[in-house]
């Protein structure tokens, strides 16, 4: 376990910042440093968000996926969704949401319903137990996201926005690679 934490500080943590890339520029002459130390810090910063709120959300028991598929099914009601718009909307394979479902059914947080007009289709739908929980977890939620964002104005957000789709942008080039 403790190798395996190594790991992750070893990639994604204490990355290098300005004089500590100059010396990877004089070794490899195509190094950009400022576009290392964006890197560095991007990754860096990603990592420390993720791990938070994977964290966060561990200690309510839920994980990314299942709070994700939890605030599809909170949104739409009672009426709940069918299992391909799930999948859908979280740009997922039928199988992972019904692995989810499963699960969440499991906890007594959801249940399936039949489809009206058709009877081999089904919906599902939170339960009371799920909307509770999705009621006190998704506010929360939204306000540690405040909260972490607060370091920046209106403009800053937009910006950074602006920013990382443009980054976005050159990401299947840089898979390539």
């Amino acid at each position: 376990m403790r190798r395996q934490e190594d790991r992750k500080k070893l990639l994604l943590r204490n990355m290098p910042r300005g004089a500590r890339l100059s010396g990877l520029a004089a070794f490899y002459p195509d190094t950009d440093p400022g576009a290392m130390e964006a890197y560095g810090a991007l990754l860096e910063i990603s990592s420390e968000i993720l791990a938070a709120s994977n964290s966060a959300l561990a200690r309510r028991g839920m994980s990314q996926a299942r709070f994700r598929l939890m605030l599809h099914l909170h949104r739409a009601g009672a009426g709940g969704l069918h299992p391909m718009d799930l999948a859908s909307a979280l740009g997922v394979e039928r199988a992972t949401v019904t692995g989810l479902v499963d699960g969440i059914e499991k906890d007594g947080l959801a249940r399936r319903l039949p489809c009206r007009g058709d009877r081999r289709s089904i919906l599902v739908a939170l339960t009371p137990k799920g909307t509770r929980l999705m009621n006190g977890l998704a506010p929360e939620r939204l306000r540690g996201v405040s909260l972490l964002m607060s370091a920046l104005s209106a403009a800053e957000k937009k910006e950074l926005v602006r920013l990382l789709d443009k980054v976005g942008g050159k990401l299947a080039a840089f898979a390539k690679i």
